[in-house]
């Protein structure tokens, strides 16, 4: 399986101890370098629509979600370029576990049908898990809750990287966002019972650097009309109907789930 590390030019570090990890568990990889947030072009900001956005959030997209929106696709588009069935694509502050390995070879041999299978997870409260494969002797591949996961590490198909980039021409919400919306994109999306990525970032997160309005006033960009009375009723009846489309949803997408993936 090609596995694609992304990586910003200026992360020396960061490519060092992801070279160390890959070789260190046999895998070969290919660098795609991350588009840079402090790079960002007029035509690069023109891809977010803000106009939808703003049913969504109070927030534009900060120049290196953009950034790591573009990485991501990029990644897609090589994949699917190759015309292979299937890549890894990891971030470069991602923490590879032992089975990491092992699980993409389990993925390919299993000849599973999926768009995405996510190999890391942010467990939150109350958050279950359904299994649907067994993947590995102490691993499941199943479906959770809908949660805000990230995108630090996962296996997309070349049919799921068609489907999400036809449904994403432009950008509303963040990249990982945007492809955990089942409910919305009709993506097939699998993740593990337990994590074989983790996040370690050292303590330094690239995203956070222009998400701030000034150095001296730690407040995030706002949309200059986002405190209107209108938006800010739109904005919690576009949060109460995505509620109820997640819930409605789930119960089709998880038995769908179960009954198609090998």
């Amino acid at each position: 399986m090609k596995v694609i590390l992304i990586n910003l030019a200026r992360a020396t570090e960061r490519l060092s101890k992801m070279d160390k990890q890959f070789a260190a568990l046999g895998v070969a990889y290919e660098r795609l370098e991350a588009t840079d947030g402090l790079n960002i072009t007029g035509s690069d900001r023109a891809l977010v629509d803000n106009e939808k956005r703003k049913w969504f959030t109070e927030y534009p997209l900060s120049d290196n979600e953009i950034g790591c929106w573009l990485s991501h696709r990029r990644a897609m588009l090589a994949l699917i370029d190759s015309g292979e069935d299937m890549a890894a694509v990891v971030e470069d502050d991602a923490e590879l576990s032992t089975d990491f390995a092992n699980v993409l070879k389990a993925v390919v041999e299993r000849k599973l049908h999926f768009d995405f299978i996510f190999l890391h997870r942010k467990f939150k409260k109350n958050e279950k898990f359904y299994p649907c494969v067994q993947l590995l002797p102490d691993l499941q591949l199943g479906v959770v809750g809908y949660s805000h996961m990230g995108a630090i590490a996962y296996v997309v198909s070349r049919g799921g990287a068609k489907k999400f980039l036809h449904y994403t021409p432009r950008f509303i919400h963040a990249v990982d966002k945007a492809i955990h919306r089942y409910w919305a994109n009709g993506l097939s999306i699998y993740a593990l019972n337990r994590p074989v990525v983790i996040t370690n970032d050292g303590g330094y997160s690239y995203i956070e650097e222009t998400r701030l309005q000034e150095h001296n006033k730690p407040a995030r960009f706002r949309y200059h009309d986002s405190n209107m009375l209108f938006w800010r009723l739109m904005r919690r009846l576009v949060r109460t109907s995505e509620s109820v489309r997640k819930y409605l949803y789930f119960y089709f997408y998880l038995y769908a789930a179960k009954h198609n993936a090998l």
